[in-house]
């Protein structure tokens, strides 16, 4: 973070070397390949005020745009084949949002996903097996849960099944075999009022 704009930075941890990524505007929420030989990201540029997809090697050098939009969050499939990412079609009452699909590669999105507007776009993911998208939905208007939506089709199904506090899953992650999955949930009503006083 140079200037107050975030880059993507690797860091070597058998070297120490620190290297430079990106040189954006505004370059985070980084994703990497499971091969470990590239980044896809989501960033800014001076050029105009639209989110972008980019990809770009482990090694440094010139970003590839894959998507720009009303476009955030990108995450790498487990094969290292498909980015899935959160898109917004629309403005207003009228707007719709979509997880999409689309090769690695470059390329048109393979597959577009109609979703609740009110899903969690930072925490997309997918099953281990690469066949089903995950993310965190806002059930009731302070409980969140975890769904999985498969690719194959049909409705999501829903993990998790809170409904008090701690309301709100914050993060999960898979196990590799896919059997298990871990949870970081957090209170929603978690502020408190003090008053303070004999000020003069």
């Amino acid at each position: 973070l140079e200037n107050n704009t975030p880059n993507l930075w690797s860091f070597n941890v058998a070297t120490g070397e620190l290297k430079q990524l990106t040189a954006g505007q505004d370059d985070e929420v980084p994703s990497c390949t499971a091969d470990g030989k590239g980044v896809v990201y989501r960033g800014y540029v001076a050029t105009d005020s639209v989110a972008h997809i980019f990809k770009v090697s482990i090694e440094g050098g010139a970003p590839v745009e894959l998507a720009k939009g009303q476009v955030s969050y990108p995450t790498v499939s487990p094969d290292g084949i498909f980015v899935a990412y959160g898109r917004v079609d629309g403005q207003g009452a009228s707007a719709k949002s979509k997880f999409v699909v689309q090769k690695l590669e470059a390329g048109a999105p393979v597959q577009e996903i109609e979703v609740p507007s009110t899903y969690s776009w930072q925490q997309l993911g997918w099953t281990p097996d690469g066949h089903a998208l995950t993310y965190v939905h806002n059930t009731t208007g302070n409980t969140t849960n975890v769904y999985m939506q498969p690719l194959a089709g049909g409705a999501p199904v829903q993990l998790t099944h809170f409904d008090s506090e701690p309301a709100v899953v914050s993060a999960y992650a898979w196990s590799r075999d896919g059997k298990k999955f871990a949870i970081t949930r957090a209170r929603y009503n978690d502020t408190d009022v003090v008053m303070f006083s004999g000020f003069r």
